[in-house]
């Protein structure tokens, strides 16, 4: 039976109470780099040449300070994999499995990687990637903000290769259109 080759750990995204301190904290302290915001909601960190390796997302204004931190702040933890063909494998054998998939297949904007996200049995939400940019010397990047109400920064394949609904805060973004 099929089994995926993931090549790396590749990113965390954390839920913050605060994240421009948290951003403070992790540039300061972690001595991490910006690479992109999605409005003022979410942000994309780097220590190395991957367009990000940690991303920071703020939590609801309801929900702050109300998280336990017994409780799970984990939005998603990600494995890199070789190619768009392999996350299309991986995808088939998810399907076949019956292991829930909660996101994907598509190609995400701050990044430009693709991706599928799916559940372990704790219900922990766990993503494989690839072709994340890359920023180097030789590539230089420079920080933008991207709109959470467009469909481009969450998916730019516009959900075509999506083999599930997409989640709710996406479908809202197409009503709107």
């Amino acid at each position: 039976m099929y089994k995926p080759q993931p090549l790396k750990l590749g990113h965390l995204v954390l839920k913050v109470d605060d994240i421009q301190a948290s951003v403070k904290f992790y540039q300061d302290v972690v001595g991490l780099e910006i690479s992109d915001w999605i409005d003022d909601k979410m942000v994309f960190m780097r220590s190395s040449s991957d367009h990000h390796d940690m991303a920071l997302l703020q939590l609801p204004a309801d929900q702050i300070g109300k998280l336990d931190p017994e409780h799970n702040r984990v939005e998603h933890f990600s494995y890199q994999v070789e190619s768009l063909t392999e996350i299309k494998r991986i995808t088939a054998m998810l399907i076949e499995r019956g292991i829930e998939i909660d996101r994907g297949v598509g190609r995400h904007g701050p990044g430009d990687n693709t991706f599928i996200v799916f559940k372990d049995p704790d219900g922990n939400n766990v993503e494989f990637y690839s072709d994340m940019l890359q920023i180097t010397e030789d590539a230089p990047y420079e920080a933008s903000v991207w709109k959470s109400d467009v469909l481009e920064t969450f998916d730019q394949w516009h959900l075509k290769d999506f083999v599930v609904e997409p989640p709710a805060r996406i479908t809202a973004i197409l009503k709107k259109d």
